[in-house]
């Protein structure tokens, strides 16, 4: 029940992400809290995906299965070119957040980690390619926040173990998280801006 009750949490998330985007709205920014956008380059693939989406639930209209599948495939064709671009627009309303009081990394409506400033002992910029028939996601206590080009730039590396849950419930404790960032460079310049004094 718990991966069920997961996935629903996050569909939800995905269609309030999709709000917040058409509202031209981010979330998770106050104070002095810092944008840090991610996957910037991946743009194109989700506009490919909700076009094919939309293309393939007209065309099954085209083909008579009787009025009442011919609906349902409409709305879930709609639904699903609804959720992927739902998923880019979480990318844009979800950035990862620099702040005095922490770190915060995320992907769209499935992860989102809060590491508290005193607890990161440094933010590096470090480009990595990752091989995704090799890399698991958590391996050696590392967390691994990729976008669909499997690189990561940044490397932030804890005093202490953190839990990171999984999109469908399941958690892991982390020492170290990489993650992406369109711009690392200005990432690294908000944290050391914003270090705790």
């Amino acid at each position: 029940m718990g991966a069920l009750h997961s996935l629903v949490r996050n569909e939800s998330r995905t269609m309030a992400g999709l709000w917040l985007y058409l509202r031209g709205r981010k979330d998770g920014l106050d104070g002095d809290a810092v944008a840090v956008p991610y996957g910037g380059e991946g743009k194109p693939i989700f506009i490919v995906l909700a076009v094919v989406s939309a293309v393939e639930a007209g065309l099954f209209w085209l083909i008579d299965f009787g009025l009442f599948v011919d609906l349902l495939l409409l709305v879930l064709g709609v639904y699903s070119a609804l959720l992927v671009f739902g998923v880019y627009a979480g990318t844009v309303v979800r950035p990862h957040v620099i702040s005095s009081r922490e770190v915060r990394v995320r992907y769209s409506s499935f992860y989102d980690v809060r590491i508290p400033r005193e607890n990161v002992v440094s933010l590096r910029y470090v480009k990595e390619s990752h091989d995704p028939a090799r890399a698991k996601a958590f391996r050696d206590e590392t967390w691994l926040r990729h976008d669909n080009f499997h690189e990561t730039n940044l490397i932030a590396e804890l005093r202490e173990p953190i839990t990171v849950t999984r999109p469908l419930g399941e958690t892991e404790t982390v020492r170290v998280v990489k993650f992406q960032a369109d711009d690392p460079e200005a990432a690294i310049e908000a944290y050391e801006r914003l270090a705790i004094r």
